[in-house]
């Protein structure tokens, strides 16, 4: 970038926007709930959508709206008065497709939102995922300091990498930069663990891996944000987990899911199949450039396959987080999505 460039979004502090954020990847599951949550704590919004997505009516004219590639997010930017914060969700969401999609897009996305959070001297806050940990999952209690393990998808490749060059940038360059690894975010709108697991379960595929009778690691998207505004507390270079830590098993989310979406009880594949079959899968998949993901991954097995204890105990003590949204209401909302969709 040049100088020039640059100086036209360095401006002095009385342009900045107080309580002001900027949301890459806005129009998403996630971006939405984030974007409503602050609305209602009256912050003025910019939100990055993909052209042609479309904007939910509740927005009004009460966000502002850049339309473009989270991978252009400078230039895009030129024409904005700096935020106070950039919350970077932008991402490629699966754990299959090309590699260099994902690098590019989600990796590529970052270094742009980290550029332009140096910028303007912006809170930086990113939300990778439990992902990240590769196959140090499914093994029981997981917390900040536990060590990543070895990453076999795209997308958990580049969730530690999103990791590495946002810590890189906090130590190099003062990046006032926090990580958030959510757990399985669920909720209204949630693609992987909402509206895919209904579609199986209307289709009879079998989508729980054993008996399912451990802990299934799952984040409500209303506690998510919860956090993900509290990190306004944390210090630069902080990693926090979101989780809601009530101990729910994936036999209990999917029976309960499928009462409430009105569709079959859930089916099993033992888990001792799973293991042999997902590395096989991926591999014909491979093989044959299959655009979509096999019925069962390595990824998805990790998630699935064994007890994820996700520890909150950092984001309670350091920044007062206490998970809000609780599973029984959780499912009630559900269920009145369903009625009325």
């Amino acid at each position: 970038m040049s100088s020039s460039s640059a100086n036209k979004l360095i401006m002095s502090s009385n342009e900045r926007k107080p309580d002001s954020a900027l949301i890459t990847g806005a129009g998403g599951f996630i971006g939405r709930h984030l974007v409503r949550a602050l609305l209602q704590h009256n912050h003025s919004v910019t939100a990055l959508m993909l052209p042609d997505e479309p904007i939910p009516d509740e927005w009004e004219d009460r966000v502002d709206i850049i339309s473009g590639d989270v991978r252009e997010l400078v230039s895009l930017a030129k024409c904005l008065a700096p935020r106070d914060v950039i919350y970077h969700l932008a991402a490629v969401v699966s754990d299959w497709g090309a590699q260099q999609t994902h690098v590019d897009i989600t990796v590529g996305g970052t270094r742009e939102a980290i550029e332009l959070a140096l910028l303007w001297q912006a809170r930086f806050v990113v939300t990778t995922s439990v992902c990240a940990y590769g196959d140090a999952l499914a093994k029981g209690g997981v917390n900040e300091i536990t060590p990543l393990g070895r990453a076999t998808s795209p997308y958990e490749i580049c969730k530690q990498e999103q990791e590495r060059i946002t810590l890189e940038a906090v130590r190099a360059s003062g990046l006032k930069g926090v990580i958030v690894r959510p757990g399985n975010v669920y909720g209204v709108g949630s693609g992987p663990w909402v509206n895919l697991m209904v579609e199986m379960l209307r289709e009879r595929k079998p989508c729980l891996l054993g008996s399912g009778e451990w802990d299934a690691g799952l984040c409500h998207v209303d506690n998510l944000v919860s956090l993900l505004l509290a990190c306004d507390r944390a210090d630069a270079g902080d990693i926090f987990i979101a989780a809601d830590g009530q101990g729910v098993s994936w036999k209990t989310y999917l029976q309960r899911l499928a009462s409430v979406a009105g569709t079959p009880p859930p089916r099993s594949i033992p888990n001792a199949v799973a293991r042999l079959g997902a590395p096989i899968l991926e591999f014909i998949g491979r093989v044959r450039k299959q655009k979509e993901r096999p019925l069962l991954t390595r990824q998805s097995l990790r998630l699935m396959g064994g007890a994820n204890e996700f520890c909150t105990d950092k984001a309670r003590l350091k920044l007062g987080f206490t998970p809000t949204t609780r599973f029984d209401e959780a499912m009630q909302q559900l269920q009145q999505h369903f009625l009325v969709s």
